[in-house]
């Protein structure tokens, strides 16, 4: 094993670091197939090194210029040097140069959106659908000017009492790279019920010396509540009101009621009567 010998090896081969604006479009060759010279046991090394391991070789060393980016012979040469045990000799490599085609392009993150529809039964309602990830690394030619969409193709989806999480393929994007492929989907719903309650009919944007009075004093209201909150929905979370702007200067005895504030979590919201009769007293001091 101390003599010299020659022999031929096929070595993996990739290029690496290639940055984000660059895509290619015409692949390198994936391996190499060198000619060596040196002692045995070096020889053997290189023949397992080249078996177990791919040779990456930096896009920074090659010369790219309009579209077309070569690796010269010296420093594909000088790369095996490195990748190979000190005491062996190349002889020759074939190919002698790597050589790629590639396009310029921007890169882009873009929010998952939702692609489908939602079906309804039971009184349950939508709360919230995510995704994860939620945005996704979209390439684009540096000549397209077009605004793209990440879509989740959702298909059909039906609200239920349990939490919905499974997996959904994007779209294909038009000319465009993505570096995914599908995304996992939580859908989260929550079940409704119809309430009645009787909110007092107060007065908003008054002068202070003017009171107001109206007749009923109070509303029917009807909501739609989550039903894991029934009892914690009260009639002080919300405040119907007749708003002098509305009736100065009116020579009707019937005002427009507005429903003023309401909580956020709550549902098709409904009024009784929409308007009621009213008087304005002038307060005494």
């Amino acid at each position: 094993m101390s003599k010299n010998y020659e022999t031929e090896i096929t070595i993996p081969v990739k290029v690496v670091s290639v940055p984000d604006e660059v895509r290619i479009t015409e692949q390198p060759v994936n391996q190499l197939i060198v000619s060596l010279n040196g002692k045995g046991t070096a020889l053997r090394k290189s023949g397992r090194r080249g078996e177990r391991n791919v040779l990456g070789v930096s896009n920074s060393l090659f010369a790219m210029r309009q579209g077309h980016a070569a690796l010269s012979t010296q420093r594909l040469r000088d790369s095996l040097t490195a990748f190979l045990p000190s005491s062996v000799y190349i002889r020759s490599i074939e190919p002698d140069s790597l050589v790629y085609q590639f396009v310029r392009q921007r890169v882009m993150m873009l929010p998952v959106e939702f692609g489908g529809t939602i079906e309804s039964q039971d009184q349950f309602f939508l709360e919230h659908i995510g995704f994860k990830p939620d945005s996704v690394k979209v390439s684009v030619l540096l000549t397209d000017t077009l605004e793209h969409h990440v879509i989740a193709d959702a298909g059909t989806v039906v609200l239920s009492a349990d939490t919905i999480v499974r997996t959904v393929e994007i779209k294909p994007v038009a000319n465009a790279l993505l570096d995914a492929t599908s995304v996992q989907m939580s859908v989260i719903s929550q079940q409704y019920t119809e309430k009645s309650l009787e909110i007092p009919i107060t007065g908003v944007n008054f002068p202070d010396d003017v009171l107001l009075k109206s007749f009923p004093s109070k509303v029917a209201m009807s909501v739609w509540v989550k039903m894991s909150e029934y009892e914690k929905i009260t009639a002080s979370d919300f405040q119907v009101v007749v708003d002098y702007n509305d009736i100065a200067g009116n020579e009707s005895s019937r005002a427009t009621l507005r429903i003023y504030s309401q909580p956020a979590n709550v549902r098709n919201v409904r009024l009784q009567t929409r308007s009621v009769d009213y008087l304005m007293e002038t307060k005494l001091y």
